[in-house]
């Protein structure tokens, strides 16, 4: 695993980017999602198109709801996926 501030993020995804697949990968609506992390689903609109950044506690409900890390959400760790899909 890397150091502090490296991601694992795909190359030259953004926050948003990371946050709208993860959620498609989860299988829900945007605000299925929203309603799950128990936040508005502005707020997740907001996030997935880089307009803002969720305050931690966000940003630890929605890796729940959408049953990731909160590390993995951050793009500090790879999803599960991720992690089979290198070793081909």
């Amino acid at each position: 695993m890397g150091g502090w501030g490296e991601s694992m993020a795909e190359p030259g995804e953004s926050m948003g980017e990371r946050f709208k697949r993860l959620r498609e990968a989860a299988g829900l609506s945007q605000s299925e999602a929203a309603a799950a992390a128990g936040v508005p689903p502005a707020s997740l609109r907001n996030w997935e198109q880089d307009r803002r950044e969720p305050l931690l506690g966000a940003a630890a409900r929605l890796a729940q709801a959408l049953r990731v890390s909160l590390d993995v959400l951050a793009g500090l760790a790879e999803t599960p996926a991720t992690k089979r899909g290198k070793g081909k």
